[in-house]
């Protein structure tokens, strides 16, 4: 066993904590069941033995030939007993080994939820949801079956293999040593297809996971996919994953049942070199037919598990590529975790302070550089300028969705480092551009920054909103059941309840990110009155392209390429001349010519 595989198995112990008994239990049960199960072609060969010898002596003597029946009658009790026995303990090992398996694959699904929790939000930006989805359900599923279905089988047959061998010893060390020439070559045999197998299983577990992926993306895109009559792009990226993911199975199983039937074909022409020295040994009287059909049954009693144990060390292989996956998620990088003693903002005022910020995606690529801000508790600071120029990013940092490389971020005096993440996020409040609703009831979805609101304080979030009047028209108005991400109705409409969602938290810091972007503009004009409204008193960080929206900000940041370029009132940059006019003046100008 390599040191790769070792360690797989080292970090899964953890996983077992609290079964040492059951696991204990296990153990001996399956000992137990192959060593009732190894004893009875001894037994058997009694019985034949008995058999031949009243044969031999009828003939010999001239008589009747007779069955000792209190002979055989007390053999065919043991071996009755060794079956019932073995069954028993068969039995209970596989049911416990269930009961095992079932609480590990809890555990691993649990640590890792845990984990993708802990995880930054830049882990979630490089990884597609359905190779998450792949490795929190076939990873782990894949490592249940190999438990449930070969670990005892693996003890069953190492028991068995080792029984049986020492019962050939002990009948014929001759014989033996051809069975050890055969064992020998099949087991050699099993370790090298092993070995190669497991990178195919690999890269079959890693082909699935991108196969889900892919089909994730696939559903969720359908409405832009058969927009732009891309169909026939999809469903070629599909076949090529998909052909991918079968050239990988093909090799993984090849590999996997290949290893039987050589197996098998080595045992025949064991059987063979043993049938004919048993023959002579019975010839010479050296042994009896009873002893020699023992020993044959010994002997296949020690390559069927050969057989069997490649199956389950291939099945193991798998097992090894899927944890290979799963701690690959558990290694990544957790947040840069919360300090012991965080501080507490009671009452937050909303002052807020940029001091020489300094960031970036990775060290090698710094985004912001030395980017100062000071903004007063209730002031409206908008944030504009075009795609990719930071602007979503630095409310982000605000946040710590991302850790930042260099200086400090404050509220009211305090750096947000010093603050637990949840401490932090609780005084703020978000309204995305992408719009997010959970499978339940509108209540829950509404509720969902406040699950302690009353429902007269959910209706007026929704009033407020304006989507009241809408909640009220369906036929189970506040419990009405949403699709998931509230497919079943508008964006518009979903666009709204996130913004209920957002008054309902009562935040000190609002976060408004293109809001109202996906609703008509009569509505705009309604939300945006609900908006000045629940800004006032209130610091609030407004992210807009369209610039007629923010002309009333107290503070507008201009941003290009992750650098604040330009900063001031809607009056002053316009007086600069500089990027914000050339903006503004684009935008006039394109509204003007569409009119």
């Amino acid at each position: 066993m390599n040191k790769r595989k070792k360690g797989t198995i080292r970090r899964l112990l953890p996983y077992f904590r609290g079964m040492e008994l059951k696991m204990a239990f296990i153990i001996t049960a399956s000992i137990l069941s192959s060593a009732f199960f190894i004893a009875s072609p001894f037994f058997l060969g009694k019985a034949l033995d008995q058999l031949a010898e009243g044969i031999q002596t009828a003939v010999t003597q001239g008589t009747r030939f007779q069955v000792n029946w209190q002979t055989m009658g007390n053999i065919f009790s043991i071996l009755l007993s060794l079956y019932v026995l073995s069954f028993i303990c068969n039995y209970f090992a596989s049911y416990m080994m269930a009961a095992v398996t079932e609480t590990v694959t809890l555990n691993m699904r649990k640590s890792l939820m845990e984990k993708l929790n802990r995880l930054p939000l830049r882990f979630f930006d490089g990884t597609e949801r359905g190779d998450i989805l792949s490795r929190a359900t076939n990873d782990v599923e894949k490592v249940a079956d190999a438990l449930r279905e070969g670990f005892n089988r693996l003890i069953g047959c190492i028991i068995s293999i080792i029984g049986a061998v020492t019962m050939m010893l002990v009948i014929s060390p001759a014989l033996t040593l051809i069975s050890f020439l055969t064992l020998g070559t099949a087991t050699v045999l099993t370790i090298l297809i092993s070995k190669k197998s497991r990178n195919y299983f690999f890269k079959y577990q890693t082909s699935l996971g991108e196969l889900n992926a892919s089909i994730e993306e696939a559903f969720t895109g359908q409405l832009v996919i058969k927009a732009f009559n891309q169909e026939e792009n999809s469903l070629k990226k599909f076949r090529e994953i998909n052909d991918d993911l079968y050239r990988h199975s093909s090799a993984s199983q090849i590999a996997q049942f290949i290893v039987s039937p050589c197996v098998r074909m080595i045992n025949n022409f064991g059987y063979i070199m043993i049938a004919v020295l048993s023959v002579i040994s019975i010839i010479q009287g050296r042994l009896t037919i009873g002893i020699v059909q023992a020993f044959i049954q010994y002997s296949d009693k020690a390559s069927e598990p050969v057989i069997e144990c490649s199956q389950i060390i291939s099945s193991m292989q798998s097992a090894f590529a899927s944890s290979a996956r799963f701690f690959q998620i558990m290694d990544e990088m957790d947040e840069v975790p919360d300090q012991v003693h965080g501080e507490v903002l009671p009452e937050t005022k909303g002052n807020v302070r940029f001091e020489h910020v300094r960031f970036g995606y990775s060290d090698d690529h710094i985004l912001m550089n030395d980017i100062n801000i000071n903004i007063n508790a209730g002031e409206r600071i908008a944030i504009v300028g075009p795609t990719g120029a930071g602007k979503t990013t630095l409310v982000n940092l605000l946040m710590r969705f991302y850790e930042i490389q260099g200086g400090s971020i404050k509220i009211d005096g305090i750096d947000i480092k010093s603050m637990s993440r949840a401490e932090l996020r609780s005084k703020f409040a978000m309204v995305l551009q992408d719009t997010w609703l959970f499978g339940g009831t509108i209540k829950d979805n509404i509720a969902y920054s406040n699950f302690h609101a009353k429902d007269e304080e959910i209706i007026e979030a929704a009033k407020s909103a304006r989507v009241d009047h809408f909640i009220r028209t369906l036929p189970q108005g506040y419990q009405t059941i949403l699709d998931e991400d509230g497919s079943n109705i508008s964006q518009g409409q979903k666009q709204l309840l996130t913004i209920a969602r957002a008054i309902l938290a009562d935040p000190a810091i609002l976060i408004l990110d293109e809001a109202t972007s996906s609703v008509d503009t009569r509505t705009e004009a309604e939300i945006q009155k609900a908006m000045n409204n629940l800004m006032k008193g209130r610091t609030s960080f407004i992210i807009a392209h369209k610039l007629s929206t923010i002309k009333d900000a107290d503070l507008i940041l201009v941003m290009d390429h992750g650098t604040i370029i330009e900063q001031g009132t809607h009056e002053q940059l316009l007086e600069e001349k500089g990027f914000y006019e050339k903006l503004y003046n684009s935008q006039f100008a394109d509204g003007a010519s569409s009119t």
